[in-house]
């Protein structure tokens, strides 16, 4: 059993590693002849459900909605409390008390124990119940689920001693909308008496998940998403990252700039018009040039040539396109004079 689990809730991957955890999982109510929120199944669990009462030790809560056609439930708002001998009371805390599943129906937080009791308290094991109950339908009137975990003073059981070690890099240091992050696991530690680690397991922040050692991910929302990587060892041991915050910038527009010459054309000679001093955002290159010559006619490349037939002033224009789809444009007057005679 893994004592002293650290990090956001996303982490029921380590259910399947053997890690202790304590599940209860509510029964269908009777089929109805149209929707309704009571024909829901949901399973709150508890990951591990012993925990050393020391004030940091803590307990990954994943709640899993499934509705009643058997299909992970989006976007269910869910009240997360504590009850201890059936009363409604804050034992420990909890990361986030409402919480809503993603697209695989999961939502997550996280349970730390309290600190331990004065000496000369009672010293028995407590036992906390973690509730769940859907908000804004009928299932907030009619049916809790709860999970338990055991609460044991200090001293009385010790994490193993074989629990694996989670620790990652991410690159690059800058993440904007849209960029691939780079995860790296490859620092973490198998653990006393292990000798590999067999699995890890990604929650990043917006919902999603990833496995393996290393792996990537695009954000396409600026915010900031706490990370959290799980590790199982070869004796089944698991082992939680602290969340770790991965900033996302609004992704940069690429900038159109170009220069032309001869800087005073006459009509029938050739213009060049260059743009190789364009430039993407972060992360991304430039992958078309499109220019309007003002004339009617147009021409894509990094560096063009275009013959004006008749004295005017045009406005010629140039589109950039990044690699991501993004557009900058800008425009300036090309004037064509005839030769003095």
């Amino acid at each position: 059993m893994s004592m002293g689990l650290r990090g956001l809730a996303g982490l029921a991957v380590a259910l399947a590693a053997g890690v202790a955890c304590s599940v209860h999982q509510s029964d269908p109510a009777p089929p109805l002849t149209g929707p309704s929120g009571l024909a829901r199944s949901i399973t709150v669990t508890t990951t591990p459900d012993l925990l050393t009462r020391d004030g940091q030790s803590q307990s990954a809560i994943v709640v899993q909605v499934i509705d009643a056609n058997g299909r992970p439930a989006n976007a269910v708002p869910l009240r997360i409390d504590m009850m201890v001998g059936g009363t409604l009371v804050d034992f420990g805390t909890l990361s986030a008390r409402t919480v809503v599943t993603g697209s695989d129906g999961k939502a997550y937080t996280v349970y730390t124990a309290p600190p331990a009791p004065p000496a000369n308290a009672n010293s028995g094991s407590t036992t906390v119940t973690i509730r769940a109950i859907a908000i804004g339908d009928n299932d907030q009137a009619a049916l809790p689920f709860t999970s338990d975990i055991r609460l044991v003073p200090p001293g009385v059981i010790l994490p193993p001693g074989g629990t694996p070690t989670a620790t990652f890099t991410t690159s690059p240091s800058t993440v904007v909308v849209g960029n691939t992050v780079n995860f790296d696991a490859s620092a973490s530690l198998v653990g006393t008496g292990a000798s590999t680690i067999t699995s890890y397991n990604w929650v990043f922040g917006d919902g999603t998940t990833g496995t393996g050692k290393t792996t990537t991910h695009v954000y396409t929302a600026a915010n900031t998403y706490n990370v959290v990587l799980t590790v199982t060892n070869d004796r089944g041991l698991s082992a939680s990252s602290s969340p770790t915050p991965v900033t996302v910038g609004a992704a940069v527009r690429p900038t159109a700039v170009f220069n032309f010459s001869p800087s005073a054309p006459v009509p029938g000679g050739t213009v060049f018009f260059n743009a190789s001093a364009s430039t993407a955002g972060p992360g991304h290159s430039i992958a078309d040039y499109r220019w309007f010559f003002g004339d009617g006619r147009e021409a894509r490349g990094q560096i063009v040539q275009h013959p004006y037939e008749a004295a005017g002033t045009y406005a010629v224009t140039l589109t950039v396109v990044d690699d991501a789809d993004q557009q900058a444009t800008t425009t300036q007057s090309v004037a064509v004079k005839a030769a003095a005679p």
